[in-house]
């Protein structure tokens, strides 16, 4: 009996073949693995965006204004004299033995209703002869009064050095209200006569007045 000798081969073929394949597979899948992987490009994060930083706004600092002081009301200290110590009996007789007590006397001169509203006094003698009235005012006077009254003095009339020594004797005349001024040692004198014409007329009465302060 004649054997084949393909029929033992068929089987061979097919395991090679079924091989030969295998191989084929695992190649490609080796080659596919050793490809060139496909990375995708990092996206670039976003930067943070800058926080705009805001500058504190400067405050104006306001200086506190200075409030200016007053100046101190215009006052006056009592006068604690009497107008017989003013000019005493003797004092008025060596000035004129016709001048005696005005007995009607009400302050009328500026500077003698300007006396009696600050605590001082206001002294007057008649004439017995003309009928003038010879006015005497006397106060004390704050600094604020007494500045006051130097302006007026100096404004309606003029400096007399002949009345004493500045600064510690200041003294004005008036022709146009006939009154002569004195200011000493915190006092306000003022002489009032409608028969004063010069500063010199008025030096008697405020010789024997200041002798008294």
């Amino acid at each position: 009996m004649t054997h084949s000798s393909s029929t033992p081969l068929a089987p061979r073929r097919s395991l090679r073949t079924g091989l030969a394949l295998t191989g084929a597979t695992l190649a490609l899948i080796a080659l596919a693995g050793c490809g060139p992987e496909s990375s995708a490009e990092p996206t670039a994060s976003a930067a943070p965006s800058a926080t705009a930083s805001v500058e504190p706004t400067a405050t104006a600092t306001v200086e506190p204004t200075a409030t200016p002081t007053p100046p101190p009301a215009p006052e006056g200290t009592p006068v604690s004299l009497t107008c017989d110590q003013v000019l005493t009996a003797d004092d008025v007789y060596a000035l004129n033995p016709n001048l005696g007590e005005d007995l009607e006397y009400a302050a009328s001169s500026a500077a003698a209703v300007t006396a009696t509203t600050y605590g001082g006094i206001a002294c007057a003698w008649l004439n017995q002869s003309s009928g003038e009235v010879i006015e005497v005012a006397l106060a004390m006077p704050n600094e604020s009064l007494a500045n006051t009254l130097k302006d007026a003095a100096l404004s309606d009339g003029e400096i007399v050095p002949t009345y004493g020594s500045a600064p510690e004797v200041e003294g004005y005349f008036s022709a146009s209200s006939s009154t002569a001024q004195v200011f000493t040692r915190g006092y306000w004198v003022a002489v009032t006569d409608p028969g004063m014409i010069e500063p010199g007329d008025a030096g008697p009465v405020l010789d024997a007045v200041l002798g008294k302060l």
